[in-house]
């Protein structure tokens, strides 16, 4: 696996680390899908240290959860690993995930991240529960794309809670946490970024949930555009 680093020239052992991970329901996708006018601004203009990792995609019942964490875990080691010789600051990370990439993104920072190191995550539509009804009915093509990734069908299973950030968060494991999902994303229930959401609030964890009229499962431009900027604004507030 490898992952693509953008590093501003201005830089040294207090620069932040970004953290990307890509979306494509866990058997697609790629590092490459950061937007460039993103890197830009990030990494040329706010001087954060920004990562995009690739991970292993699920492919004929290989490379099932959790082979996708592990990665995460091993990148984030390898980032830690390198940070004296690149320059930054490689115990302190921020996600930024879409889709399933938020998924990993949260479930990591919630229920794996042992170091303390995720400092913050911007979950865009990512499914947060993967044993809710909203997904998980016969006939809809969430309930098709989780069972190949979790190996089972069955809803009841425990891998599906181990696999569920909802489940994971706890007051002791959250992070502040920003969510965006449009009212019409027929993929992934935007109830899954309430019900997130609300546990969040309930747990007095700094948090937002950003709603889009009518949007569906795709960021079109004008709502990429303000995605972006809210995006910008909530990691310059608790990740600057």
């Amino acid at each position: 696996n490898l992952l693509d680093a953008y590093l501003p020239e201005e830089r040294d052992s207090n620069t932040r680390v970004i953290v990307y991970i890509h979306g494509g329901s866990w058997v697609h996708g790629d590092k490459s899908e950061f937007p460039k006018a993103l890197v830009e601004e990030l990494v040329g203009k706010r001087k954060y240290a920004l990562a995009s990792l690739n991970y292993r995609l699920v492919k004929d019942g290989k490379n099932i959860f959790p082979a996708q964490i592990e990665d995460i875990q091993k990148a984030l080691a390898f980032i830690t690993a390198n940070a004296a010789g690149y320059r930054y600051n490689g115990n302190s990370f921020a996600f930024i995930g879409a889709s399933a990439g938020a998924h990993l993104a949260m479930l990591y920072a919630y229920g794996h991240d042992s170091l303390k190191q995720v400092k913050a995550v911007v979950d865009i539509f990512g499914p947060t529960d993967l044993g809710d009804e909203t997904v998980r009915k016969p006939g809809l093509e969430s309930n098709d794309i989780i069972t190949n990734f979790l190996g089972t069908p069955d809803v009841s299973a425990e891998v599906v809670k181990q696999a569920s950030p909802y489940f994971q968060l706890t007051r002791e494991t959250g992070v502040p946490t920003i969510l965006f999902h449009g009212t019409a994303d027929k993929l992934v229930h935007p109830d899954q970024s309430e019900k997130l959401y609300q546990k969040l609030q309930d747990l007095g964890i700094p948090s937002e949930l950003k709603l889009y009229p009518g949007e569906k499962h795709e960021l079109r431009p004008p709502v990429a555009a303000d995605v972006f900027a809210e995006m910008i604004g909530w990691l310059e507030q608790y990740y600057k």
